[in-house]
């Protein structure tokens, strides 16, 4: 008898590791990308966590570009979203009001970009161009956010840091008073206050025309847990 349950213990001991890696991290499904349950904000004041993850993906040649995560402060999300605290996954992913609540700037988030392709820095400072300039300009013109254009043309520096590879990450973080904080390539940029800019970044992804319809759906799936406290 000794000998199986030798063999049982060292069986449970191997998986264990195994158990925890995975239990840490979510996989982006279609480009196998890995993106931890909790990240550390770029300046390190806090930890947010994993809500979802989704492709993006150039529609002309279906190209995957890059696969992202959105993250939030989940105290500050459990407060703002509590009227959706017992909605689930898919009544969610349906609800543009839902949407609209999480860009009510109520909340801290993060969005973490990994790249599964090599891109150059300035055809991916043209990409942020020429989807957040309207955004910035919209919020100019209908929601009383002035300023964001000059934000989006410091933001675009940032990517002369040289060529995008395949395995950088770029990660965003919106805190509610309209601070965005940046870290390229690991390295952390100087913060902007711009709410403008903060909303249209996040709009990009969770707004009424965002650049991945299945991500918008897939960045939300895991709120119904983190909403009941999970």
């Amino acid at each position: 008898m000794a000998r199986p349950l030798a063999l049982l213990a060292a069986v449970a001991a191997a998986a264990a590791p195994l158990s925890a890696q995975q239990a840490d991290s979510v996989s982006e499904p279609s480009s196998k990308v890995p993106f931890p349950v909790e990240l550390e904000v770029p300046d390190g004041a806090a930890r947010h966590v994993l809500t979802g993850t989704g492709i993006r993906v150039k529609t002309f040649l279906k190209v995957k570009v890059y696969a992202f995560g959105l993250y939030v402060d989940p105290d500050g999300a459990r407060s703002a979203l509590a009227d959706y605290a017992d909605r689930s996954a898919r009544d969610l992913e349906r609800d543009q009001a839902f949407y609209g609540r999480i860009l009510d700037q109520d909340f801290a988030m993060t969005l973490r970009l990994v790249m599964t392709r090599d891109v150059g820095g300035d055809d991916m400072a043209d990409a942020f161009d020429g989807a957040l300039r309207p955004r910035v300009q919209h919020a100019a013109a209908a929601m009383d956010m002035p300023g964001g254009e000059q934000a989006l043309d410091q933001v675009r520096g940032y990517f002369s840091l040289g060529e995008m590879t395949k395995g950088a990450e770029i990660v965003f973080s919106w805190a509610p008073d309209g601070i965005l904080t940046t870290a390229v390539k690991g390295g952390l940029q100087p913060a902007i206050e711009s709410a403008a800019l903060c909303w249209a970044l996040f709009d990009v992804y969770l707004g009424q025309d965002p650049i991945s319809g299945d991500g918008k759906k897939r960045v939300v799936a895991r709120f119904p847990q983190i909403l009941a406290g999970g």
